[in-house]
C-alpha cells in the first residue's frame, strides 16, 4: 500500500504542475503542487525515488508542451521526432536539484533539505538558463502570470523570485503537515510558537505580494503613462502564412501581402512611425552590404515616410581568413565562404547607411542549430529539416535598434522568438537604454495549440520585469501590444490576415531586476553550494 501511495504523490505533483501551468486558470495550484512529492520524502527516501520524480517531470514537461511536435498533417517528421525524444529527455533535467536534496537530507537532516529546497529549485531554474542546451520555458515562476495582482513584484526578483516563493510555500506546507502529525489534536498543535510561526509565513508570501500589486499597478495606468510620456505609434502586421509552404511559394508575393497589411493600418488615418513584421518576414536571403537586396523595402519606407522592423534571413560572406567554424564554402566564388542567420532589420526612411541588423543569439535548440556545433561539424547534417530555417549561425552582439524620426532617435529592445524566454538576456535591453521591446516571431508551427498563447505570455513576463511595452508580431498570432504590468492592451485575433495600430508610450525607468538581472539566483546559487559542502563536512566529521 505505501508504494502505491508513493507513486500516487508522484502523479498528483505531476498533474497539479501541469493543472497550473496557463493558459490553464489553475494558476493557484502550484502553490501545493511539490507538496504530495516533497512530504513522500520527507517520510523517507524511497529506493525509486527518481523514477518517481522521473513519472512527475514527465507528466508536466509533456501535460505543459505536448505542442512541441505541431501535430497536424504538414509537420516536417524531424519537428515531432524532436518533440517526442524532449518528452522523454527534460525529466531527467529536473532531478537535478532532488539531487542535491537527498544528499542534504542525508548527511544533514530532512528539516535541513526542506528549508535549503527553495534554493536548490532556484539555483536550478538558473542553470537550466544557461547555454545552448538552454529551455527555460517551463520555470515555475511562469505559471503565475495571470494572478496578475501577486506577480508584479518580478520588477525586483524576476520570474525567479516567483518560482522561489511557491516553493517556498509548498515547504511551509510541508512543514505544517509534519508538525500536525506530532501532535494527538489540532489544539495543541496550534497553541505552539513553530506553528503560528509556520502560518504567518505562509500569509505573508500570498499577502505581501498582493499588496505591492495593487499599490504597483497604480504607477503605470495605461492612460497616465500615455499622457505623461513621449509615445510611438506602431503598426504590426499579421500576414497569417503557412509556415510548411513559407520558403516555397512567392517571396514577391509574401512581401505584397505584408506591404497590403501595412499599407491599409497607414491609410485608415493612423500613422505609424514603426511597422512592424514577424520573424523571417522575409525568406529571402539578404546581404545587407548589397543595397539591391532590400531596395523594394527601403523605397517603400521613404514613399511611405515610415521606419520597417522585420525580420528577415541574412547571408553573410566570409574569406578562408575571416570565416566562422560552421560556415559552408560557395563553390561559385574563390576563397568564398557564407553562413546564414535568424535575423532582424530596420529601415529607416531615407537613410543610405547599411541598415541596423540584429542577429538572434539564443536559437532553439535542435530545431534552428545544433547545440555547439562548432564543435560538432560531423553531426550537422543530422540535424537538419525540410523548412529553410535549420542550421542557422548565432549572433555574438546584443544591441538595440534605432527608430529614426526628425529630430528623434527612439531605441528599442529587440527580441526574435524563443530569446523572450530568457529573462535577464531581455533586460540587457532595457538595461542598455531600449524604451520599448519588440518580439518578432512566426509561432506558426504550433497551429491552434497552447503553444502561440504560452508565448505570448512569457513574453507578458518580461514586460513586467522591465516595466517596458512590448509589441508583439507573430505570423499567425498572437499579436499585439502588452502593457508593463503584463496586461494586453490590444490583440488581433489569430489565423486571420490583419494589422493593428497602437500608441506605446516610451519609458526609460530602471527595475531593480532590469538593473540587478538574476542577483537571486546568483544568491541561490551560493547558498547551494554552501549547503553542499556543510553536507560534505559533516560526512567528514
Amino acid at each position: 500500500m505505501k508504494k502505491i501511495n508513493i507513486y500516487v504523490s508522484a502523479l498528483l505533483s505531476g498533474i497539479l504542475l501541469t493543472l497550473s501551468f496557463p493558459p490553464l486558470p489553475f494558476f493557484f495550484l502550484s502553490f501545493i503542487a511539490f507538496v504530495p512529492i516533497l512530504l513522500s520524502f520527507s517520510e523517507e527516501t524511497p529506493k525509486r525515488r527518481y523514477l518517481m520524480l522521473y513519472i512527475m517531470f514527465f507528466i508536466y514537461h509533456t501535460g505543459s508542451n505536448w505542442w512541441i511536435g505541431s501535430w497536424q498533417a504538414d509537420s516536417d517528421p524531424y519537428l515531432t521526432a524532436s518533440s517526442i525524444v524532449l518528452d522523454f529527455v527534460h525529466p531527467f533535467i529536473f532531478m537535478m536539484p532532488f539531487g542535491v536534496f537527498f544528499i542534504i537530507k542525508k548527511r544533514l537532516s530532512t528539516r535541513a533539505a526542506l528549508w535549503l529546497f527553495p534554493f536548490l529549485w532556484t539555483a536550478f531554474e538558473w542553470f537550466r538558463n544557461l547555454g545552448e542546451f538552454a529551455y527555460p520555458w517551463l520555470s515555475i515562476g511562469n505559471t503565475q502570470i495571470n494572478n496578475h495582482y501577486w506577480i508584479q513584484f518580478v520588477d525586483i526578483t524576476g520570474v525567479w523570485g516567483a518560482g522561489f516563493l511557491l516553493i517556498l510555500f509548498n515547504v511551509i506546507i510541508v512543514n505544517i503537515m509534519l508538525e500536525i502529525g506530532k501532535y494527538d489534536s489540532y489544539g495543541k498543535y496550534f497553541s505552539q510558537r513553530k506553528s503560528k510561526i509556520l502560518f504567518i509565513s505562509a500569509f505573508v508570501i500570498i499577502v505581501l505580494p498582493l499588496l505591492y500589486g495593487f499599490i504597483r499597478l497604480k504607477d503605470f495606468l495605461h492612460e497616465n503613462l500615455l499622457a505623461q510620456n513621449p509615445v510611438i505609434s506602431v503598426g504590426i502586421v499579421q500576414p497569417a502564412i503557412n509556415p510548411w509552404r513559407k520558403w516555397e511559394i512567392s517571396v514577391d508575393g509574401m512581401i505584397k501581402l505584408q506591404f497590403d497589411i501595412a499599407d491599409s493600418i497607414i491609410n485608415s488615418g493612423n500613422k505609424p512611425d514603426l511597422i512592424i513584421w514577424n520573424e523571417t518576414a522575409i525568406p529571402r536571403y539578404i546581404d545587407v552590404k548589397n543595397k539591391y537586396d532590400y531596395l523594394i523595402l527601403s523605397d517603400w519606407c521613404s514613399t511611405r515616410n515610415v521606419s520597417l522592423f522585420t525580420g528577415f534571413a541574412e547571408l553573410r560572406y566570409y574569406t578562408s581568413k575571416t570565416k566562422t567554424v560552421t560556415a559552408r564554402r560557395d563553390s561559385t566564388q574563390k576563397d568564398a565562404y557564407y553562413e546564414s542567420y535568424n535575423s532582424s532589420l530596420m529601415i529607416n526612411p531615407y537613410e543610405q547607411t547599411i541598415p541596423q541588423v540584429y542577429t538572434k543569439m539564443r536559437l532553439t535548440p535542435m530545431a534552428e542549430r545544433l547545440p555547439y556545433g562548432e564543435y560538432l561539424m560531423f553531426m550537422r547534417a543530422w540535424f537538419e529539416w525540410g523548412v529553410g530555417i535549420s542550421a542557422w549561425g548565432i549572433g555574438t552582439k546584443q544591441i538595440n535598434l534605432d527608430v529614426r524620426k526628425t529630430g528623434d532617435t527612439i531605441p528599442l529592445g529587440p527580441i526574435i522568438c524563443i530569446e523572450s524566454i530568457f529573462p535577464e538576456f531581455v533586460s540587457k535591453t532595457a538595461k542598455n537604454g531600449a524604451e520599448f521591446l519588440v518580439v518578432i516571431t512566426n509561432d506558426a508551427w504550433y497551429d491552434h495549440t497552447p503553444g502561440p498563447l504560452q508565448h505570448y505570455l512569457i513574453a507578458a513576463m518580461r514586460a513586467i520585469e522591465n516595466r517596458r511595452y512590448v509589441a508583439r508580431s507573430a505570423n499567425t498570432g498572437m499579436s499585439g501590444v502588452i502593457s508593463p504590468t503584463g496586461k494586453s492592451i490590444s490583440q488581433l485575433p489569430q489565423y486571420v490576415k490583419a494589422g493593428l495600430y497602437e500608441k506605446i508610450p516610451r519609458l526609460k525607468i530602471i527595475t531593480i531586476y532590469t538593473k540587478y538581472g538574476d542577483w537571486l539566483c546568483y544568491l541561490s546559487f551560493f547558498v547551494t553550494i554552501i549547503a553542499i559542502i556543510a553536507s560534505y563536512l559533516k560526512k567528514v566529521k
